[in-house]
This record gives C-alpha cells, sequence and structure tokens, in this order.
C-alpha cells in the first residue's frame, strides 16, 4: 500500500514538472508575441 501511494506521489510530481516545463515558455511566448503585436499597432 505504501509503495502504491508513493508511486503515485512521484507520478504526480512528474505531472507537475512536465506541466511546468510546458506551461513557463507557453507563457513566455505569449507575452513576447503580445508585446510584439503593441509595437506594431504603435507603429
Amino acid at each position: 500500500m505504501f509503495n502504491l501511494s508513493h508511486n503515485y506521489e512521484l507520478g504526480v510530481i512528474a505531472l507537475i514538472l512536465a506541466f511546468l516545463i510546458f506551461y513557463v515558455p507557453a507563457v513566455y511566448a505569449f507575452f513576447a508575441i503580445r508585446k510584439q503585436q503593441k509595437r506594431n499597432q504603435n507603429k
């Protein structure tokens, strides 16, 4: 039983890490694109 819950914890941590690794660059790219669009609108 302990093994099962421990593996479950590791799985959840791995999922969260994978989500962050994907999410952080996506948010960064989103803001970078918005900044470029604002610059283009000002011109």
